[in-house]
């Protein structure tokens, strides 16, 4: 299963909405595979956003590429 190539509209996303907002609940997606995710726009109380220095931890983790292994729709 290959990782998405997409280095464009990436977001950080959180893994599990009740996972807080630390870099361990952190993975940055593109715009498509985040869309693509089960709880992408769930109605219910949403997670608080990353603070700016984890998004940054998170982008650069990422090497500024979306993490999706996903397949199914998203690629």
């Amino acid at each position: 299963m290959g990782r998405c190539t997409r280095t464009k509209e990436l977001e950080v996303h959180h893994k599990r909405k009740d996972g807080g907002n630390g870099l361990d609940n952190a993975e940055v997606l593109c715009q498509k595979c985040h869309s693509a995710t089960a709880s992408y726009g769930t109605p219910g109380k949403s997670p608080k956003p990353f603070s700016d220095e984890t998004k940054k931890t998170a982008f650069n983790r990422a090497e500024q590429q979306c993490q999706c292994t996903r397949t199914g729709g998203c690629h």
